[in-house]
Parts: structure tokens; sequence; C-alpha cells
């Protein structure tokens, strides 16, 4: 089997191939379970400093600054090629005025309606920021009786470029990603669609290659909202994709136990997590084997932002609902959708003769996660200092609303440190300051005694599920 793995970046003045190399090394190069230690390294002959991988062009990525990684065969017999889709470079033109409007409108908010409790601390802490900001500015243009001392002059002076230098390096070469990538303001469009557009075009030629038998997408920080919303758009281009054969041949009991499931659990239950991931698996490698092209099976998110998607993405938590029921964002399970004809509710839409519900089916255009599983690494934050204030659970804000509640469909595993099962810092943890650029840092653990493998590390390895592609 052979299968890719592609990662995006997050926000900032990123380079190429950076992102990717590093997370090789964590995912691959040294992962000891993945090739036999005692395996001669095919590049010497020799004794082996860990498992090997090689950089080649490839067309595909369609940029001279970028390279596939490909490994050697794994133990489980899979070859694994690594891509970045890098998009730093499409998100350019980025001013102090794109930031100031989507701080204002972040600012200006109700703090009882739109304002979640998740960040309700940090909006007021970007509160004080901008009142200092406004402050020192103020005082700076003031008019004064007579001139200042010169060691105020000097702390007058120091305290500016601490400002322009905070404005030109943290908001607008930073937080500007996101202002305009969330945002669809006129001067934003033009930058959103090319960079959706962009990873559409990759993973729709990893797809077509027909060189794969299944791809994973790996997203940092912002980079997670931009992978969502490149999978969604790609999503609706293969859900439809079904062998012309006999609809009334093609039974589909895979899909229909996963819809049984949903509908069990709407009713008042709660999904198994792992039985429900379980059944996403065997319901794609149905669709499969009867035509369907989709073979993107994982979506893992590390410090993703998409916690706070109805901060960013919405006007309101309810308004982030009306756009889910509405498909404009897929959930997790899927949206569902009553059919007379089978008197039951489902993701998908009939495609046979008869009331059967196991007969040939197609999948709505948000039904994604009707057949990739999402896992979702996150970072706990306390007083903003510790953890990933920017990560959190998501699960919840994308799993799918019912009458008795929301069911969650993804799994949020906490790193960084781990928490047991009261949501307290697991024994032998600790926490650590700005973990949003740890989580596949080898050296970043939380551990407070050495540990063969990181748990950070371990999770992530499972996540990805590079020997196990199906389990």
């Amino acid at each position: 089997m052979k299968q890719a793995v592609v990662i995006l970046h997050g926000m900032g003045e990123q380079i190429p191939m950076q992102t990717l190399n590093s997370f090789v090394r964590s995912v691959w190069t040294t992962d000891t379970a993945l090739v036999n230690p005692g395996k001669p390294d095919p590049n010497t002959g020799g004794r082996r400093k860990g498992n090997v991988s090689w950089a080649k062009p490839d067309p595909r990525n369609n940029s001279t600054e970028l390279r596939r990684i490909t490994t050697e065969r794994d133990e489980a017999g899979n070859y694994t090629d690594f891509y970045e889709y890098y998009w730093a470079h499409l998100m350019h033109g980025t001013t102090w005025e794109h930031v100031q409007t989507w701080i204002k409108d972040l600012l200006l908010r109700n703090p009882s309606t739109r304002v979640p409790g998740r960040v309700f601390h940090a909006w007021v802490v970007l509160w004080i920021i901008a009142l200092v900001v406004v402050g020192l500015t103020l005082w700076g243009l003031w008019p004064k009786a007579e001139a200042p001392k010169p060691w105020l002059a000097w702390l007058s002076a120091l305290g500016g470029m601490a400002v322009a230098a905070f404005v030109s390096d943290v908001l607008i070469k930073r937080f500007g990603d996101v202002a305009r990538y969330v945002k669809a303001l006129p001067p934003n469009v033009a930058r959103r669609q090319e960079i959706r557009q962009t990873g559409v075009d990759l993973l729709d030629r990893l797809i077509k290659s027909g060189e794969y038998d299944r791809i994973v997408v790996v997203a940092h920080s912002l980079g997670s909202i931009v992978a969502y919303d490149i999978l969604a758009m790609l999503f609706a281009r293969y859900n439809t994709q079904l062998d012309d054969g006999d609809p009334d041949e093609m039974q589909q009991p895979e899909r229909h136990a996963l819809e049984e499931m949903i509908r069990a659990a709407a009713a008042g239950g709660a999904l198994d997590l792992d039985a429900f991931q379980d059944q996403q698996a065997k319901a794609q490698d149905e669709a499969r084997a009867q035509g369907a092209g989709w073979i993107v099976t994982d979506f893992v998110t590390l410090g993703a932002p998409l916690a706070h998607a109805e901060f960013l993405m919405a006007e309101s938590r309810e308004d982030m609902r009306a756009r889910q029921e509405s498909r404009l964002l897929p959930t997790c399970p899927p949206v569902l959708e009553y059919d007379g004809t089978t008197k039951l509710a489902h993701f998908t839409y009939a495609g046979g003769r008869d009331r059967d519900p196991q007969d040939r089916r197609l999948p709505h255009h948000a039904a994604l996660f009707a057949y990739t599983r999402w896992t979702n690494l996150y970072s706990p934050e306390k007083a903003i200092l510790t953890g990933d204030l920017i990560s959190g659970p998501v699960a919840e804000v994308f799993g799918l609303k019912t009458d008795t509640g929301v069911l969650r469909g993804i799994r949020d595993i906490a790193v960084l440190p781990a928490l047991d099962a009261a949501g307290k810092v697991a024994p032998g943890h600790r926490r650590s300051f700005f973990s949003h650029n740890n989580y596949w840092a080898l050296d970043k653990g939380t551990e407070t005694g050495r540990a063969a493998v990181p748990h950070h590390i371990a999770e992530l390895r499972k996540a990805v599920r590079i020997l196990q592609p199906r389990g």
C-alpha cells in the first residue's frame, strides 16, 4: 500500500519545507516501531541511525521550492510520501488596515452573546492591549508644556519602538494572516480564493494520480481552517462518484450501519467514538469498492483555532449552527436529512427505486466526515500564559446538533500536558508556557520524568496511523 500525508503550516512568514522536515522527523524518522531497527540502512548498508527517507522533486506541488519526501517500506509493507501544502506566499499585501478592521470586529462584540466563554479572558486582554496602545499613542501626541526629561524621552521612544515592533512582527506578519483569511471582505476574497483553490488542486492531483490508497491531511494553527475549507470544497467534487451499475444491485450495508449508529445516538444516546471511527473507515472502503474516488481517510488538526469557530468564522454560536444546518460548514457526524421514502434520516440521498435503506445512495455535499475521521490535538490553556490559547476541543463546536444535545464524532486529545479523566493535569505531567508551536517538537514534552516517546508525539503518531491506516 502507498499513502500520502499532506501537512499545512500555520500563520506567519513560514519557510518552505521547514514545517515538513521537522514533522517527518517526528512521525517517521525517529519512530522505531515503523521499521525494524536491525534492518541495514538502505543508503549505506550499515547500521541505521533512523528510518530513511529521500527528498524528490514533484511537479504536483507546482513549486520549485518544495519537495516530496518519500520513505522506505515500513513494517506493514507501506510506502509513505509526505507533502507540504505551502501557502504563506499567497497571503501577501497584508497591511495594518486589514488587521485593524478585524480587531475592531472582535472588540466591538456583545460579550454576553458573541464572545464564547473559552476566549472571554483573552478578549478582555485584547481590550487591555488596545487601550494601552491607544493611551500611549495619545500621550505621545499630546502637546507638552515643557520638554520632557531625557529619561522620559528615552522611555517614550523605547515604548514607541516596542509598539511598532508588536504591530509589525506580531499583528501584521502573524495575526494578519488570520485577519485576512477568516473575514470575507472584498480586499481578502482573492487571497482566500487562491489559497483554497491551490490546495484543492494539489489534493485533487494526488487523488487522481491513482498512486495512493490513502491520504492523510494534517494541519497546524490557521492551516487547520484552511484545510477544513479545502476538504469541504474538494469533497463536493467527489460526493456523487459511484459506478454506473444497477443501483438496486449496489447494496451499502456499511453506510447503512453508520447512519443507523448516528440515528440511534441522535435519539438520545451517545456515540461510541471508537466504534464510530471504525465504521467511518468501513463506509469509505465500501464506497471505494463501488467506484467512489474519495481516499482522504484522516484529518488531523494541531493547535486548531477551529475550536473558536463561532468567534472567528461566524457571528455567534447561533449563526455557526445555522451555517452547519444549511451545510455550509460540514459537521462530524454529518447533518441528516429526512427521506420520505425510507422514513428515516440520512446523510445520503436516494439512488434506488425501493424503500430499502441499504440500497445505493449518494452522500450529500457536506457529508465529508461520514468517510473521513477527524482527530484534534490541543494543549489545554490556563491563565493565557500556559498551554495554547489558540487551540481547544472541537468535537462540540463541529458536532451534530440534535434535539437532545450534540453528537461528538471528533476525537479530541489533550496534550502538552495530558489530562486525566477529571480534566486535571495527569500525574507525571506539568504545564508549559506557550505550547502552540510544540505539537511535533521532540524536545518539548511536558513529562516531569524522562519519557522514551513524549506523550504528544505518541498521540500524533497514533492519529496519523502510518502502520495501521484502517485501524
